[in-house]
């Protein structure tokens, strides 16, 4: 009787889609509840927590993007394939927001004007600045000059 066996072929070794998947958005998901919250005066620490949380979801998104090119390749029930669509595009928002907050917690730090979607960081009454002029109306503000 022979005991050994034949070594893996790729086939056996090949990991379902999913389950990479699955493993790659644990980790991203450890990996942004981990990010801790600097201290409130630390407006460079606020930037960098920003722009790793940026990169987060911006890896999160890949992994829904993988998820989503399996699934629609392989039969999927439609009803699935645009959830992780939503879940891509969602991730890919999130991903903007925290690229934005991370340029304006720098801009806080240089004493630059804050973006126009800094909400409660704006900081352009403390700069002595105008708001922006509204879409189609020459343009006043003091951020152009």
């Amino acid at each position: 009787m022979n005991t050994h066996t034949a070594p893996a072929t790729p086939a056996d070794t090949v990991v379902p889609a999913a389950r990479l998947v699955e493993a790659g958005l644990r980790r991203t998901s450890r990996a942004i509840r981990d990010t801790v919250r600097p201290p409130a005066g630390d407006l460079l620490a606020h930037a960098a927590r920003a722009r790793r949380l940026a990169e987060l979801h911006t890896r999160r998104a890949r992994w829904w993007a993988i998820l989503q090119r399996d699934t629609a390749t392989n039969g999927v029930p439609v009803v699935y394939v645009q959830a992780v669509v939503t879940a891509v595009l969602d991730n890919e928002r999130q991903a903007r927001y925290w690229t934005d907050t991370a340029d304006d917690w720098r801009a806080l730090a240089d004493q630059r004007p804050t973006s126009d979607v800094a909400g409660a960081m704006s900081n352009w009454t403390d700069l002595g600045l105008t708001d922006p002029t509204p879409p189609g109306l020459p343009d006043t503000s003091a951020v152009a000059r």
